[in-house]
């Protein structure tokens, strides 16, 4: 430091404070003139400040409370490359694969929580461990594997996806890419032994080989999607198997390429693309273009919204077995699904208690026009509580198939109403006129081409007559089938039928 004779000082302190502690910067200065005793001290001070904090003790604080994570090597992120895997799918990556979701299943000793959150589901003690969100991140590799990625039952909060697993030509074709639990097991309240596991933007190809890419047994909260496709399953692309809650959201699935031909190549269909064994699911605008069964529905308060079904070249005809949709039991909501070129089939237990609504159907592959397709409605009892309302049909219908030569239906509560046609319309509730400029006295109504069901529970009958001809008493006969006669006094003029195939309880209202 220089000092002159004026009495000018300049001093340059530069602060900086980190938590609680200060440290004082001293940057050199320059100083001119005299200064007196009491700056001298107050330099002296400042002087000193930097010094006399090295030297003092650190600030301790007491941690023995607070929760702490044991050290983690790989993070909750974790990626199969860390582990050998190859993300250009030229080696098999099944053990770093596997490694990759080992480490996520042994992160629920590391959780804050250990166990997910209402451990007091099981009444023998066990629970389930928590894998703190733990990410297998693929990265956008593709990884080739020759047995399934299991992700064991007790297991909940984990991400696999953003990348490909694709089936080696030696994969057992029995099996699934991925599968979570164990199918049968897990015999507990709601039947649900894994937790929140999340599959997005995930491409699975089976390479013609595997039996499937998912297997879904006794969860409860899975979310496949958004963004996934699955592609050349041999049985399955999904299948769901009892738990609660999975929701397949935004995907694509085929048994094949969308574009390929089973009829060039003298091939059969074969595969279910989703299969829901359970209640309580959800499929939400996903895409199903190549299977044997589009989605099928054996369970209870499934929801199936959105969902487009086709079949390459608009062919599904072609074979006499091919579903769009598969409904075989009651209490389900399918709303605003694509019926393009093939059939959707409600039968056993399938045929109460479901709702099918603002749908489409278009599309019979050429020279398939002829054969029945649209909504299927498979058995001699219909009901109680099926509706089917409020859709477009470009081609198709709704059609009756007996399960016995020639039944009559039974028919409960039901209601096929509000339908749009471009042909061949059909309904549960019709209504019919017939005119005559001469008297008659016997009017025959024949409405086997307009009811979906060829039974008529209810008539009601409306007369219109000129003045001179009084007022016309009239009464129906009894029906027979889906013919109705209406027997009047002789006229001249109008009568108009209104008939419902169903009988109603009090349960519909």
């Amino acid at each position: 430091m220089k000092v002159d004779g004026s009495m000018k000082m300049c001093v340059g302190i530069v602060a900086v404070t980190i938590v609680v502690v200060v440290f004082f910067v001293a940057v050199e200065v320059e100083c001119r003139g005299d200064f007196s005793k009491h700056d001298e001290n107050i330099f002296k001070f400042h002087q000193s400040v930097p010094t006399r904090i090295a030297a003092s003790p650190a600030l301790r604080f007491d941690t023995s409370s607070i929760p702490r994570r044991a050290p983690i090597s790989s993070g909750l992120h974790v990626r199969p490359t860390e582990f050998g895997g190859d993300p250009t799918g030229v080696k098999d990556s099944t053990n770093a694969l596997n490694m990759a979701i080992q480490v996520c299943i042994n992160q629920s000793t590391l959780s804050p929580n250990g166990y997910f959150p209402g451990q007091d589901s099981f009444p023998d003690g066990l629970k389930i461990g928590d894998m703190g969100g733990c990410f297998v991140d693929l990265d956008g590799g593709e990884f080739k594997i020759s047995s399934s990625l299991v992700i064991p039952e007790f297991n909940a909060n984990m991400n696999f996806g953003f990348g490909s697993i694709v089936a080696s030509k030696s994969f057992p074709t029995n099996d699934f890419l991925i599968v979570i639990g164990k199918e049968g097991s897990c015999n507990y309240p709601q039947g649900s032994c894994n937790i929140d596991l999340n599959f997005p933007n995930l491409f699975m190809d089976g390479a013609s080989t595997a039996a499937g890419c998912m297997q879904i047994n006794n969860v409860m909260g899975v979310t496949i999607g958004a963004g996934s496709y699955f592609l050349n399953f041999t049985q399955f692309g999904i299948q769901i198997n009892d738990g609660h809650e999975v929701m397949i959201e935004r995907c694509w699935l085929g048994e094949t390429n969308f574009d390929f031909d089973y009829v060039q190549f003298n091939t059969r269909p074969n595969a279910t693309a989703i299969a829901i064994n359970g209640n309580d699911h959800y499929v939400l605008n996903t895409i199903v273009f190549s299977s044997k069964v589009g989605v099928v529905l054996n369970g209870a308060a499934l929801v199936v919204y959105g969902t487009h079904v086709w079949f390459p070249a608009n062919k599904a005809l072609y074979f006499n077995d091919t579903m769009a949709f598969h409904i075989t039991d009651g209490g389900n909501r399918l709303h605003g699904c694509y019926i393009d070129g093939g059939r959707a089939v409600f039968e056993g237990s399938g045929l109460s208690r479901n709702t099918w609504m603002n749908g489409f159907e278009c599309c019979a592959g050429s020279g398939l026009g002829g054969i029945p397709h649209g909504i299927m409605l498979r058995g001699n009892t219909i009901g109680p509580g099926l509706r089917i309302t409020n859709n477009i049909f470009g081609g198709g219908s709704i059609w009756y198939e007996p399960t016995s030569s020639n039944a009559q239906p039974a028919v409960v509560d039901s209601v096929i109403e509000y339908n749009s046609f471009s042909g061949n319309a059909k309904g549960t509730r019709v209504s019919r006129t017939l005119s005559s400029t001469s008297p008659q006295s016997s009017w025959n109504f024949n409405l086997c081409d307009v009811l979906a069901l060829p039974v008529v529970s209810s008539v009601s009958v409306s007369l219109i007559a000129d003045t001179q001809y009084g007022f016309p008493r009239s009464i129906v006969r009894p029906v027979q089938g889906c013919n109705v006669t209406v027997d009047t006094d002789s006229f001249a003029g109008s009568v108009t039928i209104n008939v419902d195939s169903s009988t109603y309880d009090n349960n519909f209202v």
